[in-house]
């Protein structure tokens, strides 16, 4: 397999994992506070608590799994830089 097809399996891997996680989180926060999680619609009153929650945790946790993803199958993969 050469570098390009290797590329695109991580990449693939890692949108994958990026848009489980986002459905996940935003289940789980449906279930939490029976609301959607909050958006950027300037019509609506702003809970600043509940954004900056919402962005930490889902950047980190988002972020990191992408990160982890893309790591594990680089060196799965051998996939040489």
């Amino acid at each position: 397999m050469d570098n390009t097809s290797k590329r695109i399996i991580i990449t693939g891997a890692t949108v994958l994992v990026g848009f489980t996680l986002n459905q996940i989180a935003r289940n789980s926060w449906f279930k939490i506070y029976d609301e959607e999680p909050p958006s950027t619609h300037p019509s609506e009153e702003i809970n600043w608590k509940k954004v900056v929650l919402w962005s930490i945790v889902t950047g980190t946790a988002i972020s990191s799994a992408k990160l982890a993803t893309e790591r594990y199958l680089m060196l799965k993969l051998k996939l040489k830089n």
